[in-house]
């Protein structure tokens, strides 16, 4: 990703030598952006996207958006999660398909509408990020990618104080839920119909 805040996952993958990333050298990395941070890179897989990737990343981001809806200052996660290791290569060259869709949007952020970024917002976007992040944690083929997107985007108005984004995120995220239910409803149609004709 380019430089600034914005290349934060980038910097974060940097920080760590080994051949393996765990979760906690990361958030370790981020220091006091590891709120917004840390939705950023654990969306980006999701986005791009990574298969096997959404239960693994999204029950992370619920815990996230729990503790920002409850006013935390840095975010805590379970020593189990912190342990949860990927293979270093394969994350940054997540990192770099990303990149060019990063250095865009980075392009396009500034401080603007601080009330939709400032503390009081950062306490109910928590709970946007939790319904989402519960969304893409489902396994629905197709079903992680808006969701994603939207956490990304409110991510990045975060880190940016840009409120501009953060609107931009929730509007993505009311157009995924809208997505997700009409998938849900086609699978239960389908289901009922199969179900019509064993019984017929």
């Amino acid at each position: 990703m380019a430089s600034g805040d914005a290349a934060v996952a980038g910097t974060a993958a940097a920080g760590v030598s080994a051949d393996r990333v765990s979760l906690g050298e990361v958030m370790d990395t981020l220091g006091e952006r590891a709120f917004a941070a840390l939705l950023l890179i654990l969306s980006i897989p999701n986005i791009l996207p990574v298969p096997g990737l959404s239960t693994a990343t999204g029950v992370p981001m619920i815990l996230i958006g729990a503790q920002m809806a409850a006013g935390r200052h840095a975010p805590w996660l379970p020593r189990r999660m912190l342990a949860v290791t990927l293979d270093r290569k394969a994350f940054l060259g997540v990192i770099r398909r990303a990149r060019p869709w990063a250095e865009r949007l980075e392009r396009r952020l500034r401080p603007r509408l601080p009330a939709l970024s400032g503390p009081a917002a950062e306490r109910l976007l928590g709970l946007a990020v939790m319904l989402l992040a519960g969304i893409l944690a489902l396994p629905i083929m197709f079903g992680n990618q808006p969701p994603a997107l939207a956490i990304a985007l409110i991510a990045l108005g975060l880190m940016e104080s840009d409120g501009v984004f953060v609107s931009a995120g929730l509007i993505a995220g009311l157009l995924s839920i809208a997505i997700i239910a009409a998938i849900l409803l086609g699978i239960g149609q389908a289901a009922v119909a199969v179900a019509q004709q064993l019984i017929g």
